[in-house]
């Protein structure tokens, strides 16, 4: 349960960019894949979707298993 909170909070904070650590975890991509750097059209903004979605999905499963120890 400690694990979902804490990746959904993660993506969540990459998703709305909070002190720039969308685009630094972006750069931090780029330097790191192989071939030469990440394809154009996967932009920053692209990132942060897919941490927002990530995010709300990590946080929904922590928030069920919650629910469900109730």
């Amino acid at each position: 349960m400690a694990a979902g909170l804490v990746v959904g909070g993660g993506a969540l904070v990459i998703a709305f960019d909070v002190r720039n650590l969308g685009l630094r975890a972006y750069d931090l991509l780029a330097e790191r894949s192989p071939g030469g750097g990440l394809d154009p059209r996967f932009s920053p903004d692209v990132l942060r979707g897919i941490a927002g979605v990530l995010g709300v999905a990590g946080l929904a499963v922590a928030g069920v298993r919650t629910f469900g120890m109730l």
